[in-house]
């Protein structure tokens, strides 16, 4: 009987253990993400859009550094857009595990105050 509530307990505080490393690696994602597409696509955008005519970036030459500037521009979101998504669903994976967690923690307490109720009104 013991080892089944112990084992019972162990599965409804996985979820405990686990939502932290969720919900850290959630944030660390996104800030990865946002951090990347500030230092790398604002100032080449700058650069690229900014400091050239439309006559210029149309001329550019096979192996320039516009184009270069260019394919950074059309290639970094299409790996920093599931980056993010991947950073929101850890995120929320660890809000689902956490709320999973709250009936159980409720039942032990409840259980609890049910043994100590009757002792309190026996003064």
């Amino acid at each position: 009987m013991a080892q089944t509530e112990l084992s019972k307990l162990e599965r409804e505080t996985t979820g405990l253990k686990l939502f932290p490393l969720f919900a850290l690696l959630g944030w660390v994602l996104i800030i990865v993400a946002v951090v990347t597409w500030l230092a790398v696509l604002g100032p080449t955008a700058s650069s690229y859009w900014g400091g050239n005519a439309k006559e210029i970036r149309d001329a550019a030459e096979v192996g320039s550094g516009l184009l270069g500037q260019l394919t950074t521009l059309a290639t970094v979101p299409k790996w920093l857009v599931p980056l993010v998504f991947v950073g929101i669903a850890s995120f929320m994976l660890a809000i689902a595990a956490e709320f999973a967690a709250i009936p159980g923690i409720l039942d032990r307490r409840i259980a609890g105050l049910k043994k100590a109720v009757p002792l309190m009104g026996r003064n």
